[in-house]
């Protein structure tokens, strides 16, 4: 288990971890993760872009629902831009192929990646995706960054800690 003491706490966690948000979130609820409910589609970047591409270059936005392989609870749902091109071919086959969340591909294909903290969504607002089945108010924590790899932008993601994580977060 992640020693989180309470929503400060996660955020603080969050902040230190090292590894994939979801070998994070398997320590703290204590199950296998998978990435489900599963939506991508090819899109054209917009000029200008924190992924610093073109205007036009072809991207994927892809999104999901990290949930637990045995209780089948989603825990966090993520929306992610990211530039193909950029990722080995080998990762983008299992983008398209398994349920396997972004960062355990990455992790498992052998790309180091850092984190670029970027502003996100305004405390409060609504999801856009409503058909995920997850309202205003059911998350405790929204953040947006981005994916690096050797210094080159690989995809922006939001990702929204969902209310379902308030048991496994001790009382204050």
């Amino acid at each position: 288990m992640e020693a989180v003491a309470n929503l400060s706490g996660l955020e603080s966690a969050l902040r230190g971890a090292s590894g994939t948000v979801t070998a994070f979130l398997e320590h703290l609820v204590g199950e296998p993760i998978d990435a489900g409910g599963l939506r991508q589609k090819t899109t054209k970047a917009e000029f200008p872009n924190s992924l610093r591409v073109a205007e036009g270059h072809p991207l994927i936005f892809r999104r999901a629902a990290l949930r637990g392989r045995t209780s089948g609870r989603s825990y966090l749902y993520a929306e992610t831009v990211l530039v193909p091109s950029r990722l080995p071919v080998s990762c983008r086959q299992r983008l398209e192929s398994s349920s396997d969340p972004i960062g355990r591909i990455l992790e498992e294909e052998g790309v180091t990646i850092s984190r670029e903290p970027l502003g996100g969504p305004e405390p409060g607002s609504a999801l856009v995706a409503p058909e995920a089945g997850i309202a205003v108010g059911d998350y405790l924590l929204v953040r947006t960054y981005r994916v690096d790899a050797e210094g080159t932008p690989l995809m922006v993601i939001t990702e929204w800690f969902l209310a379902s994580l308030r048991g496994f977060l001790p009382s204050q």
